[in-house]
């Protein structure tokens, strides 16, 4: 968590909001807890729950209308799949006002990135509709600029498929057809590659990507951390 006493020295450096990426099985948790040794991190964005009511009626009005027009007898987003409408909109406020805490780095784990790539490339039929495609890409526009660090985490699909098989929690593709859970990490990985590439140009998202069947822990720690202290001293 954020750490006021952390003394003048990171008092005067810029704050940053950096996403954690990656498929299950990819270690985002284990960095994530690394990091949050840090007496600076501030973890995730919460908005108040007004905001996220605000945010949900809005998008009802924008989307409903047309979805009940033309796609009425396909299936409506999912509880997860509305929420992360919501939190794009909400989250967006929330890393805003974060730019005065000086010194903060918030870092988003199933951020922005997370979320318009789990819309887009798994959300119902009306995703690939003209209005939702509007209100996607009004969504990308808004985060265009506000990461100031992608931290992407990937490993080969036989070492992912086999941490999520082992992993006790339930995952989508745990236990499916080694085909099928190669198609859905290909899935993601080519949302993420387009979502991250125009973020990054628009932007100047700085993205640092890492192996974790390669890369030991305490190197990629290492590695993020000189990208902190680079981007904060700018």
């Amino acid at each position: 968590m954020h750490n006021p006493s952390a003394g003048p020295r990171a008092l005067a450096r810029r704050p940053l909001v950096v996403e954690l990426v990656g498929a299950a099985g990819t270690g985002k948790t284990t960095i994530l807890r690394a990091l949050g040794q840090r007496g600076d991190i501030v973890d995730g964005a919460r908005a108040g729950r007004l905001q996220y009511l605000a945010f949900f009626a809005e998008i009802a009005l924008t989307l409903l209308p047309a979805y009940l027009l033309r796609y009425r007898h396909g299936r409506w987003f999912s509880w997860e799949e509305t929420r992360s409408m919501v939190y794009l909109k909400a989250w967006r406020q929330v890393v805003r006002r974060r730019s005065s805490q000086d010194g903060a780095v918030t870092i988003l784990d199933h951020g922005p990135i997370f979320r318009l790539a789990l819309l887009r490339g798994f959300g119902p039929e009306f995703a690939a509709s003209q209005v939702y495609a509007r209100w996607w890409e009004s969504a990308l526009a808004q985060w265009s600029g506000a990461l100031d660090v992608v931290i992407w985490l990937d490993a080969p699909d036989a070492v992912l498929i086999e941490r999520i098989n082992a992993r006790d929690r339930w995952h989508l593709v745990k236990d499916r057809p080694e085909p099928e859970a190669r198609a859905f990490l290909a899935r993601y990985r080519a949302e993420y590659e387009e979502i991250i590439a125009r973020l990054s140009a628009a932007g100047g998202t700085r993205v640092l990507r890492f192996d974790t069947a390669r890369e030991p822990l305490d190197q990629i720690v290492s590695h993020v951390q000189a990208a902190f202290e680079l981007e904060q001293g700018q």
